[in-house]
């Protein structure tokens, strides 16, 4: 039974892989983003536990498939979303806890 859900896994991988490398799916976007310092400091750490963190224990196709460079643009966007916050260095104390 658990090899017929890791070939499931494997099928779902390879097609969110080919959706990554569809054509102009990698072209930029502009995204405007309103949100709480609340919700910055838990999307921050949504990202960097789900995917910069190499010891993550989500299980996900998703993330999985995420090619480097991806995994490099989100470094970015967690970078300047606590930036532009102004929630760096309370982010960073606050981890240190």
């Amino acid at each position: 039974m658990s090899s017929g859900v890791t070939n499931g896994k494997k099928e779902k991988s390879k097609v969110f892989e080919m959706i990554l490398c569809s054509p102009g799916m990698t072209e930029s976007c502009k995204i405007s983003l309103k949100i709480t310092r609340q919700n910055t400091l838990l999307l921050s750490r949504l990202i960097e536990t789900g995917i910069l963190n190499s010891k993550s224990t989500l299980e996900d196709e998703i993330l999985d498939a995420l090619p480097e460079a991806s995994v490099a643009e989100f470094k970015t966007i967690y970078e300047e979303i606590l930036t532009k916050a102004g929630l760096t260095d309370f982010y960073e104390k606050l981890k240190s806890l």
